[in-house]
């Protein structure tokens, strides 16, 4: 009698460890915003931003990187950095900056059970001309993000690790926007 309590609260017990593993946590954008930038131009423009490539987070999957977030994101880091003098989101801005996702690269489970997380990302920048779509920039940009073992716990790693990436990737095409001459 006891042993078949046990091995149900050990089935029990099982089926809660894989859910908690699995239940996704969407990326958060106020994490994915970088803390400094290396700018050599600060563009006297407004900007439209439009990220696309990304999946919406299923609340029983692992932790994905949404078009919503990531244009959020970025939008928060153009402001805070002053490479272009404002986000505007009408058909009124001066230059329109398309984000493709690529490629993004999560595995489903760290290396080794405990383990950090690496997670590639690589992502097409197109600057445009607002009214003309004439474009005047393109880069791409491949970041790499990996977190720690003591970072967080195995079911947040996953969802830093991401936050990671975007955060380097938006950091990175920054400054080489900011490179460009307008």
């Amino acid at each position: 009698m006891k042993s078949r309590r046990f091995q149900h609260f050990l089935w029990g017990l099982f089926v809660l460890l894989v859910c908690m593993f699995f239940a996704g946590c969407a990326a958060r954008a106020n994490r994915m915003i970088p803390s400094s930038y290396d700018l050599k131009n600060k563009h006297p423009c407004t900007v439209k931003v439009e990220v696309v490539g990304g999946r919406e987070t299923h609340p029983l999957w692992t932790s994905q990187i949404s078009d919503s977030a990531f244009t959020e994101a970025l939008s928060s880091a153009i402001v805070q950095s002053g490479v272009f003098v404002a986000v505007v989101n009408d058909e009124k801005a001066d230059y329109l900056l398309d984000v493709t996702i690529l490629h993004y690269d999560q595995p489903v489970i760290g290396p080794k059970i405990g383990m950090g997380f690496d997670v590639n990302m690589v992502t097409r920048w197109e600057l445009s001309k607002a009214g003309e779509y004439k474009r005047v920039w393109m880069d791409t940009v491949s970041t790499t993000y990996k977190t720690k073992l003591g970072e967080a716990i195995l079911t947040e790693r996953l969802q830093k690790a991401n936050e990671g990436v975007v955060r380097t990737n938006i950091q990175e095409a920054i400054r080489r926007l900011s490179q460009i001459q307008l």
